[in-house]
């Protein structure tokens, strides 16, 4: 019994390969991270460069007003992080 539960997610993992080998290939060419799930059948993609941003600490956020966006956000109410040589990140 257990070698066929091992033959099947091995089945399942391969076919999940061969499923997603473009997509796959795209997203590393991308630098995305590529994590299989539900057995290999499934693929989650993220893209590592959203942890580098942080909601706007002078606007909290919001971006500004309409007429007078956030100067440090231009108005996204998000900034960029960027690494510090303590390996804490700053803005």
């Amino acid at each position: 019994m257990r070698n066929q539960r091992n033959l099947a997610a091995t089945w399942r993992r391969e076919l999940g390969r061969r499923l997603f080998a473009a997509h796959d290939a795209q997203a590393h060419a991308n630098g995305w991270q590529v994590t299989p799930i539900r057995g290999g059948l499934g693929r989650r993609y993220r893209d590592p460069r959203f942890d580098s941003l942080a909601r706007c600490p002078d606007c909290a956020g919001t971006g500004g007003l309409a007429e007078a966006p956030c100067q440090p956000c231009s108005g996204s109410g998000r900034v960029v992080l960027q690494p510090s040589l303590e390996g804490r990140r700053t803005r």
